[in-house]
Parts: C-alpha cells; sequence; structure tokens
C-alpha cells in the first residue's frame, strides 16, 4: 500500500512539473493566431487564382473579440456585396473569430520597418482585395495586420502583404521583429 502511495505522489508531482510546459501561452496563442490568418489569406489568394474571380477578406476591427471574414465574387460582375451568398462561395474559412485573448493592434511593439501607417490594420477600410491573377487591388497595394495579446501587450505578430499578394508572418522578440 505505501508502494503504491509513493508511485502515486511522484507522478502527481512529476505532472505538477511538466504540466505547465503543456499549456498555451500568451505569445503561443498570439503566434497561432498570426499562423491561421496567414494560412486564410493564402486560401483567399489562392481561391482568386482558380477560380478567375476576386477575392476580399474583411478585416472587421470593431468590437470583441475582432474577426475576419472572406468574400468571392462568384458572379464575377466586380462587385462585393459582402453577404452570405459570397462568402460561402469561398469554400473555406467563411467568417473567423480572434481567439478571446488576442486583439488587432501593436500592443508594445514597433511598427515594422516597411510600414509607415503604423495603427492596427494599415489597408484602406480594413479590406484586402486579391484580383483574378492573386495581386492586390489597387495594383500593388502592401499592407499589414497587428495583433496582439489582450492582456499582455509585449506579445505581437504581424502579417504583411505585399503588393504582389505574397504574405508573410513576423513575431516580435527581444523587441525585435524576426
Amino acid at each position: 500500500m505505501i508502494e503504491i502511495l509513493l508511485v502515486v505522489a511522484m507522478i502527481g508531482i512529476m505532472v505538477a512539473i511538466v504540466g505547465p510546459k503543456f499549456r498555451i501561452n500568451q505569445g503561443m496563442e498570439v503566434q497561432l493566431a498570426g499562423m491561421q490568418l496567414v494560412q486564410d489569406l493564402e486560401l483567399a489568394r489562392t481561391r482568386a487564382l482558380a477560380t478567375r474571380s476576386d477575392v476580399r477578406f474583411v478585416l472587421e476591427t470593431s468590437g470583441e473579440p475582432g474577426a475576419y471574414a472572406g468574400y468571392l465574387d462568384h458572379d464575377r460582375d466586380g462587385t462585393f456585396g459582402e453577404n452570405a451568398t459570397e462568402r460561402l462561395a469561398l469554400r473555406g474559412f467563411g467568417r473567423r473569430e480572434l481567439p478571446a485573448r488576442v486583439v488587432y493592434g501593436r500592443g508594445a511593439a514597433d511598427a515594422l520597418p516597411t510600414d509607415i501607417v503604423g495603427s492596427s490594420v494599415t489597408f484602406e477600410d480594413a479590406r484586402i482585395w486579391f484580383n483574378t491573377r492573386g495581386i492586390t487591388e489597387p495594383l500593388g497595394t502592401s499592407g499589414v495586420v497587428y495583433l496582439t495579446s489582450a492582456t499582455d501587450d509585449s506579445k505581437a505578430v504581424a502579417v504583411a502583404v505585399s503588393g504582389s499578394g505574397a504574405v508573410r508572418l513576423w513575431t516580435w522578440r527581444n523587441e525585435e521583429w524576426q
């Protein structure tokens, strides 16, 4: 009986030591949200190329939690109603809310060197538009979307979209973008 108690106590101590290492911390949560945003932007761009239709990516910066949605111009009339039909036509993520402890913003991080605006979303009207060739519209538009932790402003990521439509994730570590 004593041996069983000792084994149970040792297992409890090991779980107490190792367990917290498997929890997702605030920095990892922001990093994962940034990676998900990159994947969804790349999906939207790929759908624009595959369907030869325009795709609009709308960043919903007001409200808690923040969210974003993608819309495909399925009837190819060059206009977006940003409605459920266009969202479903994208056949991807549709609309996605940011995790509860992640918000749009730079937090304590500096702006990226290429960012001259410095706001949490540098795209006009918080919209990213990919044309039928996967290039941003108006032609060559580039910008940055910043995400940070709602409780620790030192944890931040930046998702940069170039004029060619390329998407890159930056992470704020040790007082610099990496």
